[in-house]
């Protein structure tokens, strides 16, 4: 699917921070899906009943959660839980929200689950658990043209930042690192959505975006004033996962069987390569060697 940059700015500008989207294409075709008897067993009976499972997501993060042309969600993380919800004999009911929002939007019962390419970082661990599905790393989206900027060399450098990210802490860290060496600390932008972020080095403000590979190089090819370099921080390494409430571990199961089912016959792998994401395939030792 191709777009042009001022389509996806103008798409990106008008969702509303809370709308609850109508059934998309990805949606109807997951019908055919068979449902996993052993996951749809394991569900709460509250989930089970209103046959629907309540996504929170934020869509300004191709190419995991954004809007095609229509209109409607799409992406990896839209196809992959429209795929698991279908395995669990559920209907997907996805609702769009400021990224910030989406975690406490889960916890609070609100949603069953959320969904960005969310970090399981050790803060949001505290409050919530993870079905893992995604391994990354970060490398640096920039500002075409500009060659000076180097994600291993960030000292001193101006980086625009999403509120509530993962990558806010990992900045921070990198930032105390270059003040350990005597050497300037990074500066921060901080601004309330993701394309915000990244419209801003587009704009020159900030030398740069902190992010996945597969993110950075959609976001570039559908900007012309955007490049994504080729390194990555090893250290940053982490896996993002389907967010779920801490004590609802009946979802955390359903899900996870589901996820396995996935994984084992294949279709997972094949919604990975659509997005040329599969770099970033967990395997199954690691989806259930990871805990909460």
């Amino acid at each position: 699917m191709t777009r042009d940059q001022a389509s996806l700015i103008v798409r990106l500008g008008l969702v509303c921070c809370f709308a609850v989207f109508g059934v998309a294409a990805g949606v109807k075709a997951a019908a055919a899906v068979e449902v996993v008897t052993q996951a749809r067993d394991a569900l709460p009976e509250a989930v089970r009943s209103t046959g629907v499972l309540r996504l929170a997501t934020s869509l300004q993060w191709p190419p995991f959660d954004y809007t095609n042309d229509k209109g409607e969600p799409e992406g990896l993380d839209i196809e992959l839980i429209t795929l698991l919800a279908a395995k669990l004999g559920l209907k997907l009911e996805p609702t769009n929200l400021k990224f910030p929002a989406i975690v406490p939007g889960v916890t609070t019962g609100r949603f069953d689950v959320g969904m960005d390419q969310l970090a399981r970082t050790p803060e949001r661990q505290k409050v919530a658990q993870f079905v893992v599905y995604y391994r990354s790393e970060l490398g640096l989206l920039v500002r075409d043209g500009v060659t000076d900027v180097d994600v291993h060399h960030l000292c001193g450098r101006t980086l625009a930042l999403t509120q509530g990210s993962s990558q806010v802490a990992t900045s921070q860290r990198l930032s105390d690192a270059c003040v350990k060496d005597g050497k300037p600390a990074i500066t921060f932008q901080f601004y309330p959505a993701s394309a915000d972020s990244y419209m801003a080095v587009s704009n020159g403000r900030g030398d740069g975006f902190l992010t996945d590979p597969a993110v950075g190089s959609y976001i570039a090819a559908h900007n012309d004033k955007l490049h994504m370099t080729r390194a990555t921080l090893p250290e940053t390494s982490d896996l993002a996962g389907i967010v779920i409430a801490k004590d609802n571990d009946q979802l955390a199961k359903a899900i996870r069987l589901a996820l396995e089912s996935a994984i084992q016959d294949g279709s997972y792998m094949q919604i990975l390569k659509k997005y040329h994401a599969d770099d970033g395939a967990v395997t199954l030792a690691e989806l259930n060697s990871t805990g909460q």
